[in-house]
């Protein structure tokens, strides 16, 4: 910011942390912070309005009174998110209607795919040998531009080769298993518990690592019954209600 710009900002703001509490008010009930979205730093925004970050400090105690943010020691203030996106559990799991939103684009992206050897967890999961290979996709929901979830989808790479190309270029897991002979699947359970999120977790999320997540694991079977798949993720707590 120049120097003149700076004075201006200055002069904008010479109200003190209420004048820029309302600006900031301003720019997220229009949509310029994204829920969800984490703010700039408080020194970055001190510059931007041209005050003290003892002034900007107060403005944000100002607005996460109000519920419009919530600041996570360490990582900043972010935005409160909404809960747009309704998680309803059963055993038949189907993204497209399991996971609902109100004005909300709803889309998944696998961010990374890779074989590896299964952990004597996922082999006992999968009811695999010890040492065989399997396919991990890591899977990150949105809803519009805002992740919800994070989930590891495993399976088998000798059954399902080629599955995170397959359901790339379907966008539906149900569509991509078909080419495999699987026409229909059920999630034999799922068990839900809240706990911190990882690293990777709390960034794929774009969240504080001091916000729960609600982590489950869970199994897919066939029609005979035969595992297919198996699921360790997690929901962006602040943005997903599931219903039982």
């Amino acid at each position: 910011m120049s120097e003149k710009n700076r004075r201006g900002e200055s002069a904008r703001f010479a109200g003190g942390w209420a004048a820029v509490a309302a600006d900031l008010r301003t720019a997220i009930d229009a949509g310029r912070h994204a829920p969800g979205s984490r703010l700039p730093s408080e020194r970055a925004l001190s510059e931007h309005f041209g005050v003290s970050r003892v002034t900007m400090r107060r403005a944000i105690a100002e607005l996460e009174g109000e519920g419009l943010l919530r600041v996570a020691r360490g990582s900043g203030a972010y935005v409160r998110a909404d809960m747009p996106v309704r998680f309803q559990l059963g055993d038949k799991v189907r993204f497209s209607k399991d996971l609902t939103a109100t004005d909300a684009n709803l889309t998944r992206k696998v961010v990374s795919a890779r074989e590896v050897t299964a952990t004597a967890d996922i082999a006992t999961r999968l009811n695999l040998q010890p040492g065989e290979v399997v396919l991990n996709m890591c899977v990150v929901a949105y809803a519009d531009a805002l992740p919800v979830s994070v989930v590891i989808r495993s399976c088998s790479a000798t059954r399902f080769p080629g599955l995170a190309e397959k359901f790339t270029a379907t966008g539906s897991f149900t569509a991509a298993l078909k080419d495999y002979g699987v026409m229909d699947y059920w999630r034999r359970s799922t068990d839900i518990t809240a706990r911190m999120p990882t690293e990777a977790e709390a960034r794929l999320l774009q969240q504080s690592r001091l916000t729960p997540v609600l982590a489950y694991a869970g199994e897919d079977i066939d029609a005979d019954g035969t595992i297919i798949s198996c699921q360790i993720g997690c929901f962006a707590s602040e943005r997903v209600v599931v219903t039982v």
